[in-house]
């Protein structure tokens, strides 16, 4: 037999959660104004990196392969912005922008790992996106003693905009922007305008990290609202 009361503390259970999914989402811009702050994005994004490209300035930021192999004189090289568009209630609206550029480094890197760290080494260049040639050195025996790597120098970067019309996210992902590595952090998309992609860009040149600090990383923000 259920316990008395139990029914109400379900209904009262539940009608608290829709309260607070409904003052969560009160905040939500309408689908037109997340798509106008997209665009007006794209065009700011697109000149800049027309800049960039056209400057190819330094990167102040290290790119390590690890074991003390370091891409040197990294600098921008030439980049693209594009977007992709959906269909909200038959409007057309952006819900991605792809930035994609190549960092150039002055020199091909060169790595030499024990048998042992070959699969490993493999792996890193590969999540990089890195392109490499390998040699095996092997012993009589017909074992692989050691080897090398020689990457090109060349470190294909990738930053992506994705939006989420239903909660007013904007997601970044960024892919070796300030190392060979990838974070993804999350914006209101009230947060997506000319300040922060300046920090960006200035995140992408290593002057500064402050747009690291103006979002939660993925999953952060969700798993504090669990949390409540």
């Amino acid at each position: 037999m259920n316990k008395a009361g139990s029914l109400l503390d379900e209904l009262r259970t539940q009608y608290e959660s829709a309260r607070e999914s409904t003052q969560e989402h009160a905040d939500v811009e309408s689908f037109q104004a997340i798509d106008a702050r997209l665009r007006k994005a794209f065009r700011w994004l697109e000149k800049a990196v027309t800049y960039l490209g056209g400057l190819k300035p330094p990167i102040d930021h290290r790119f390590d392969l690890g074991h003390g192999v370091v891409f040197e004189s990294p600098r921008f090289g030439h980049g693209s912005v594009g977007q992709h568009q959906h269909r909200i209630v038959g409007f057309p609206v952006l819900d991605e922008i792809n930035i994609y550029y190549e960092i150039s480094a002055s020199n091909p890197v060169s790595l030499e790992v024990a048998a042992g760290m070959v699969a490993i080494a493999e792996k890193a260049l590969d999540d990089a996106g890195l392109q490499y040639t390998s040699r095996r050195v092997e012993s009589s025996d017909g074992n692989v003693r050691r080897c090398s790597f020689s990457v090109p120098p060349a470190i294909p970067a990738r930053i992506t905009f994705r939006v989420d019309y239903q909660i007013g996210i904007v997601t970044v992902e960024l892919v070796n922007v300030d190392r060979l590595d990838r974070v993804t952090l999350e914006f209101q998309s009230s947060a997506i305008e000319e300040p922060i992609l300046e920090d960006l860009v200035r995140l992408i040149l290593g002057r500064d990290s402050a747009f690291l600090h103006r979002a939660p990383l993925a999953g952060m923000r969700r798993q504090s609202s669990v949390a409540r």
